[in-house]
């Protein structure tokens, strides 16, 4: 998408924008057409295009649910609202949002489906499901069935399986959270507001024979078995990036300035993908470990971490959530639009989202291919902190990565290998 012609400098001025006319202005100025779409967080936009019952769980530092777009009201344009606008002074158009379960998420849900406590987290968790139910909200589970594709096994041989052949392969845990939140999708709402009564209207029998068309579904047609394998190939990606985020992070005490010079360094002769989102996270990681605290956890000891790979593989899950979340705007869900909201019960994903808050998309609803507008230009971000030379390093070395063999899952695997058993020697030794 980047490719055609004026679409970097409409991502770029949108970012600056404030206020709707001022989209607008850019919008007609760059001569765009056709299946580019704009959606763009704006301070000085007063129209309310989320539910307030949505919003409410967004606010304040307690909060349950993380949102992809930062700051401001959603304004949403494309040349066929902009016709509207002009032809009738109006325009109509249906949002679509949701709620990402994970895998805690659908844990709880099994969990209480079954009369099960939550030790800890059980009257945090009660609480939202019930205002889950008392709001009636959206919510999806697809980046828990992304997170889950390591469940299946010989997932390019699971179109040929029939649905129940295809379920008997998942474990037992993962069967259970399906059924169970094909049960929780059931529950009357109207009737839980009304009488407090969590009653699926599926039989348990009904949630199974579900669970198991749409687990055999989602895996096995050749669209969904596409997109998650996509997915879960730049979730390694950055699994490999987090890696090399912890080794160059322990490896000295060196300024963040001369680390980030490390890891570009790193991102060009060992990963072969630079990513924006990531680079501001490795930085923010390298200025001071605490504003990542899920990285900041991991020290040096006597000894590696127990299951550090397992730690490190949900940390560079979570930093993929943001991913779907674009995936799924450019799906546009069941109306025109769509707005994807992450719930989270701890802080570390909204640290990472935070790092790079982004206030706006530009996406080809045709061709495909989505622009994140981060809030700070990554560019300036990174001059302002003194690390433009470092950033040098990774257009001077764009054809050379372009030019490099395509990613594939064992490539990526190989290298994950390699740099893991690195960073475990590393983290074994004595001192800093």
């Amino acid at each position: 998408m980047r490719e055609l012609p004026g679409v970097e400098k409409l991502a770029y001025l949108l970012s600056k924008a404030r206020s709707a006319s001022e989209v607008d202005q850019i919008w007609m100025s760059t001569g765009l057409k056709g299946t580019i779409t704009a959606i763009v967080a704006l301070e000085d936009y007063k129209r309310a295009n989320i539910p307030g019952a949505v919003k409410k769980y967004a606010k304040g530092d307690e909060a349950v649910l993380v949102p992809y777009f930062s700051g401001g009201e959603v304004y949403f344009l494309n040349d066929r609202i902009l016709f509207s606008y002009h032809q009738q002074g109006r325009a109509d158009f249906k949002i679509d949002y949701s709620l990402m379960f994970d895998t805690n998420m659908a844990s709880y849900v099994d969990a209480l489906m079954r009369g099960r406590p939550l030790k800890t987290m059980h009257h945090r968790v009660v609480a939202f499901v019930d205002d889950i139910l008392n709001d009636d909200l959206n919510f999806d589970y697809f980046y828990y069935m992304a997170e889950n594709v390591k469940e299946v096994k010989n997932i390019h041989q699971c179109a040929a399986y029939s649905p129940l052949k295809f379920w008997k392969t998942l474990s037992k845990k993962f069967r259970n959270n399906l059924v169970s939140l094909q049960l929780f999708r059931s529950i009357d709402c109207a009737e839980y507001k009304r009488t407090s009564n969590p009653k699926p209207r599926f039989t348990h029998r009904e949630a199974a024979r579900r669970a198991i068309n749409f687990s055999h579904s989602y895996y096995a047609s050749e669209e969904g078995r596409a997109q998650v394998l996509s997915f879960a190939l730049m979730q390694r990606v950055i699994l490999l990036q987090v890696i090399g985020m912890v080794k160059i992070q322990l490896s000295s005490n060196k300024s963040a300035k001369h680390k980030i010079s490390e890891f570009f360094d790193y991102v060009n002769d060992v990963v072969g993908v630079y990513l924006d989102r990531e680079a501001i996270v490795a930085h923010k990681y390298f200025v001071d470990p605490r504003l990542i605290s899920m990285l900041e956890k991991i020290k040096k000891s006597q000894k590696a971490p127990r299951r550090l790979l397992k730690k490190l593989d949900n940390i560079a899950w979570d930093m993929a959530a943001p991913r779907l979340m674009e995936t799924l705007i450019m799906s546009q869900g069941m109306g025109d639009f769509f707005i994807p909201m992450f719930i989270s019960f701890d802080g570390g994903l909204k640290q990472v989202l935070k790092a790079y808050e982004v206030k706006g998309v530009v996406f080809d609803s045709r061709r495909g291919g989505l622009i994140p507008l981060p809030r700070v230009n990554t560019e300036d971000y990174f001059k302002a902190h003194g690390c433009a030379d470092a950033l040098l390093k990774i257009s001077e070395k764009r054809d050379e990565r372009s030019d490099k063999p395509t990613a594939n899952r064992d490539t990526v695997h190989q290298l994950i290998k390699r740099e893991y058993g690195v960073l475990r020697k590393l983290l074994s030794t004595r001192g800093r």
